[in-house]
């Protein structure tokens, strides 16, 4: 038995070798591609390229029935590295490794040639592309069950960085163990509170004796779970993908549609799937009608909001900032220019975050 199984790890490192061999010569021919099109004056990123590669990918994973979602990340991986080749750089995120804010950053930028590296607070990825450390953040804004994330509010209003992009990710939490652990083995489940509240059908179902802990991050769940006997995580597939755990039950939670936005924030604006919206925050003058009178500027020249929330303004108890997001171009389109320039006259504060796309 051990013969046979030295002799498949043989051939397994034989296949590495010839993978990595094959990624060499892919990246050679993009740095190629790219001295041409610099010396043409093209642009080096084809994105139309990029997406046809991964739609690709996609439909051969499936055709050959191996999982669709780590494929796509290990080919945008792909084109990233040609990417850097050609141009490098880097973007943060919020960590830690295998979080829901990494498969953020690498849906919308790990094809793009940056690398992307954790952080540890909302704040030090601001901190980071402020200081010019890192080109690109990625940071969340929005769950479509919790609501905003409140950190991102107040730092949008205080950095003078733009959003640049968004990328929205499905939430799929999942059951993690040791390889080769069964559900009856499992005593302990750790995660994040959100991701144990979200999951709090499945566990009173299937694991209703089994003692509940919390830990600071999904992905911290899933390294403490695979050190401790009889330990389950809820996390991500990606995070049972970086630590080595095994996925027992898939998409346990709650409510399946659960999304989370995140703004992509830098300097330059990114290319992405096309459609344009625009994030603002304002504020008003404390009296009736007020409110009113600044959203009618957006329904006169019938523009779509997507989204409205209010933040307490700091010293000012009881005044609000308004964050509002709308579908138009602020910076191009001439309804969007001319709505902002008539609630800039009513607003006693008004800031434009960004036009952008959504990526990836």
């Amino acid at each position: 038995m051990m013969d046979e199984l030295d002799e498949l790890r043989r051939m397994i490192d034989e296949v590495d070798a010839e993978i990595l061999r094959l990624v060499a010569r892919r990246v050679e021919l993009a740095r190629k591609i790219g001295e041409l099109k610099k010396s043409g004056g093209l642009p080096v990123a084809d994105l139309e390229r990029e997406e046809d590669v991964l739609r690709r990918g996609g439909e051969l994973a499936e055709a050959i029935k191996i999982d669709r979602e780590l494929t796509l990340i290990a080919l945008r991986a792909l084109i990233g590295i040609c990417r850097r080749a050609q141009s490098p750089g880097r973007a943060s995120y919020l960590g830690p490794r295998g979080s829901f804010s990494e498969e953020a950053a690498f849906k919308a930028l790990l094809s793009k040639g940056l690398e992307p590296y954790p952080m540890p607070t909302i704040r030090d990825v601001f901190r980071a592309v402020e200081s010019e450390d890192a080109e690109y953040g990625v940071v969340p804004v929005e769950n479509s069950i919790e609501g905003g994330v409140r950190e991102t509010l107040d730092l949008l209003v205080e950095t003078p960085l733009r959003i640049c992009g968004e990328v929205q990710v499905r939430i799929s939490l999942n059951l993690i163990t040791r390889p080769g652990m069964k559900l009856k083995d499992v005593n302990l489940v750790l995660s994040h509170p959100a991701a144990l509240a979200q999951c709090r059908g499945f566990l009173s179902r299937v694991l209703k004796s089994v003692r509940v802990e919390d830990c600071p991050s999904t992905a911290e769940a899933v390294r403490r779970a695979l050190e401790l006997d009889g330990a389950a995580a809820i996390a991500s597939k990606m995070a049972a993908a970086i630590y080595g755990g095994e996925i027992l039950a898939s998409d346990i939670q709650d409510v399946k549609d659960d999304v989370t936005r995140f703004f992509v924030i830098g300097r330059r604006k990114l290319k992405g799937l096309g459609k344009v919206k625009t994030s603002i925050i304002f504020r008003l003058q404390h009296r009736p009608g007020s409110l009113y009178e600044a959203l009618s500027t957006f329904a006169s020249k019938r523009i779509n909001l997507t989204r409205i929330e209010s933040r307490p303004v700091k010293e000012r108890p009881w005044e609000y900032l308004f964050h509002v997001d709308f579908e138009g171009d602020g910076e191009e389109d001439e309804r969007c220019v001319e709505a902002l320039r008539e609630l800039g006259e009513k607003a006693l504060f008004m800031k434009i975050l960004g036009s952008y796309e959504e990526l990836g």
